[in-house]
């Protein structure tokens, strides 16, 4: 495992308002409410050449599933990606330092905020070296959440990924896990971060890796 870099980055894990992308998480590792619009997976797309729908085989806990996609997209967003339409729901919101869209787990119907993939796109240009000196700082995302980086990998599955960050977190009664890619799109950094309970692993990782391995930006 490589040296933690001096890092430190955008945005709102389990608890972060995703307007001020470099404020640590509340103690209580609840989600603060976006104050800016919310938008749907259902929400008009900015990609007409890629089908509205798909559906897929999926091996989720332990048996093979046929799996509904909805393509999502926003006009404010330079990519569309594919999202199981009856596990998550998003919101978008816009801040001064980055935009991001959250995709909270919700298989039951109803948004659980401690399961979630984030999509953080910096409105300030960033280099990749940039932004790994933002998320692994002495004051950065990780250290502020009380994060513990477990691993970090240049090896990745996707063309627009540069590294793969692996955490996990302790609290007093479950053990939260996640990773961090740091993409690059026209020459700026972003980053995707998925975050959700060690137990949810069957369920949350097979359907969150749906959205990652559909991410496409725009020419």
């Amino acid at each position: 495992m490589k040296p933690a870099v001096v890092l430190l980055v955008i945005a709102g894990l389990s608890g972060l308002t995703s307007c001020s992308v470099f404020q640590a998480a509340p103690s209580d590792r609840s989600i603060v409410a976006p104050s800016a619009p919310r938008e749907s997976i259902t929400s008009p797309l900015a990609d007409s050449e890629r089908p509205n729908t798909r559906i897929i085989p999926m091996a989720v806990e332990g048996e093979v599933l046929e799996m509904e996609l909805t393509l999502f997209g926003q006009p404010s967003l330079p990519f569309t990606t594919y999202v199981p339409s009856a596990d998550f729901q998003s919101e978008v919101t816009a801040g001064a330092k980055a935009m991001s869209a959250y995709f909270y787990f919700s298989p039951s119907g109803k948004k659980d905020s401690k399961a979630y993939l984030q999509i953080v796109l910096p409105q300030n240009r960033m280099s990749v070296a940039q932004m790994q000196d933002a998320l692994l700082s002495n004051q950065g995302l990780l250290a502020k959440n009380g994060w513990e980086l477990v691993d970090r990998t240049e090896i990745v599955s996707y063309p627009w990924a540069k590294e793969k960050l692996i955490y996990q977190q302790r609290t007093t009664d479950q053990l939260f896990v996640g990773s961090i890619y740091i993409g690059e799109y026209e020459g700026g950094a972003f980053y995707t971060l998925t975050y959700y309970p060690a137990e949810y692993v069957d369920g949350f990782e097979p359907r969150s890796t749906v959205l990652l391995e559909n991410l496409q930006f725009q020419d």
